[in-house]
């Protein structure tokens, strides 16, 4: 269950989301897609790699494109790198470090070396406890949150997704009400 503070927030995220690009600085800080292997302007490499595998398995690709596809981690690592404070920066970084060991030790090994099916239901056994389990895992629930809001407020997301239309039928501006 959510508390009033986190559905606010949600909102207040969810209202923004189209707005996120400009505290980023524009599309031309976010981090090429084909770049996402030697990491970014604030994930190192392994971060990076957390960050793209967790996103994809979260959003993978189907009929519409996937995480990846609309590049969550460069838009994620932009995001970082020129929107958030220290503070914000550090606890994100420790929360990608407490995931990665996580996924590793569920995994039976190193979480990015492990076969998709292993991932995967690394992942789901992650994520169940994640829900069952409170605030421990916290730090958890508000990266996905955070990979879902920044995937359904791209493009993709929005249209493919969603079926987002910008005005739904015809607008009468003055309407009699008898």
């Amino acid at each position: 269950m959510k508390t009033r503070r986190e559905v606010l927030q949600d909102m207040i995220v969810t209202i923004g989301g189209a707005s996120m690009l400009t505290a980023c600085g524009g599309i031309n800080n976010v981090l090429p897609w084909d770049r996402i292997a030697e990491g970014g302007s604030f994930y190192d490499q392994r971060e990076m790699q957390v960050v793209a595998r967790v996103s994809d398995l979260l959003i993978p690709r189907t009929e519409t494109p996937g995480a990846i596809d609309v590049n969550i981690p460069g838009f994620l690592d932009g995001l970082m790198t020129d929107w958030a404070n220290a503070a914000t920066q550090q606890d994100h970084r420790a929360m990608l470090t407490q995931l990665d060991r996580d996924l590793t030790a569920r995994a039976g090994g190193d979480f990015l070396a492990a076969n998709g099916a292993d991932a995967e239901q690394a992942l789901l056994e992650l994520d169940a406890a994640a829900f069952l389990n409170g605030d421990d895992y916290r730090p958890y629930r508000g990266f996905k949150s955070l990979v879902t809001q920044a995937y359904f407020s791209s493009e993709a997301g929005a249209l493919e997704e969603q079926g987002w239309v910008a005005v739904p039928g015809r607008w009468d501006p003055c309407v009699d009400r008898q």
